[in-house]
């Protein structure tokens, strides 16, 4: 059984999203809310995939505060939108608004699995975006990062979280944390996905 909550702000979505998922074997609604912050607070009513349709930023790996990891995320964005190649980066899978309950669950399964699911045109737009084909200048900062520092980055570029970075390089998921901030920091990004971007214009990463 796989554990889905629902964020979005229109009530009516919610309900579609929340009765097509229930009414589909093996799909168990946990929690419909109107914001992902309220999901957060009620720690997404145990689910493991959230289904999110809002505006603001998915950031998985920003509520790794405990060090566990939580679930995996879809979500459901505009066509066009700029994000889009961070929170694939980031390990969300991206559907288009007004996706068919079936794509829906199809990527819910999917990233139950581990996998990120986005349609072509999604992809294509995030390569495009993400990647211009040349190498940039060094981003500021990147000469500031420790050996150890670059490893993690490495890691955060294959889409690991905390525990599993820790994991590959044999230190905690709370030291991991640690450098993930500190390369965050000091490469002036807005969150791991941006860090890891940054990155790989610099030629520091590769996927």
């Amino acid at each position: 059984m796989t554990r889905v909550s629902i964020a979005s702000e229109a009530p009516l979505v919610r309900a579609g999203l929340a009765t097509g998922l229930a009414a589909r074997d093996g799909f168990e609604v946990m929690l419909a809310a109107a914001s992902l912050a309220a999901l957060r607070d009620a720690a997404y009513g145990g689910a493991d995939v959230v289904v999110v349709e809002l505006g603001d930023a998915c950031d998985p790996a920003g509520d790794d505060a405990s060090g566990n990891e939580g679930p995996r995320f879809v979500v459901l964005a505009e066509a066009g939108d700029e994000r889009v190649g961070e929170w694939l980066i980031d390990g969300c899978s991206v559907l288009p608004k007004g996706a068919s309950i079936e794509a829906i669950a199809g990527a819910v399964q999917a990233a139950r699995a581990g996998l990120v699911a986005t349609p072509p045109a999604f992809a294509a737009e995030a390569l495009r975006f993400e990647r211009t084909g040349e190498r940039r200048g060094a981003a500021r900062g990147t000469e500031l990062l420790t050996p150890r520092e670059r490893q993690v980055l490495v890691e955060m570029s294959h889409g690991l979280g905390n525990r599993e970075i820790g994991g590959a390089l044999g230190i905690s998921a709370h030291t991991a944390k640690f450098h993930v901030a500190q390369i965050i920091a000091k490469l002036d990004a807005q969150s791991r996905a941006h860090a890891v971007a940054k990155a790989m214009r610099a030629g520091l990463v590769d996927v």
